[in-house]
């Protein structure tokens, strides 16, 4: 009995963490089986420090926005925000 609740609980702490971490993944463009590394103490804190200091997707599409503005979008940008 012992060890079908030791089971239940270890079945249902890596459904915990691997479901919600493979949906993020997956949002970034990762594949979702690297979400397996979070159920491992040290390699879980690597991945976490590599991921956030990843590039991210939005990190490109601000850059893609921001060359997007035209000299005169831009320069009236600059006189709004001296207004206020």
């Amino acid at each position: 009995m012992d060890l079908f609740f030791l089971l239940f609980f270890y079945c249902a702490y890596a459904a915990a963490v691997i479901v919600p971490v493979a949906r993020i993944l997956k949002r970034v463009g990762v594949t979702p089986w690297v979400s397996v590394i979070a159920l491992f103490p040290f390699a879980n804190l690597f991945g976490l420090w590599f991921f956030a200091f990843s590039p991210w997707p939005s990190d490109a599409a601000e850059v893609e926005q921001e060359a997007a503005w035209s000299e005169a979008d831009k320069e009236k940008f600059r006189q709004l925000m001296r207004q206020q």
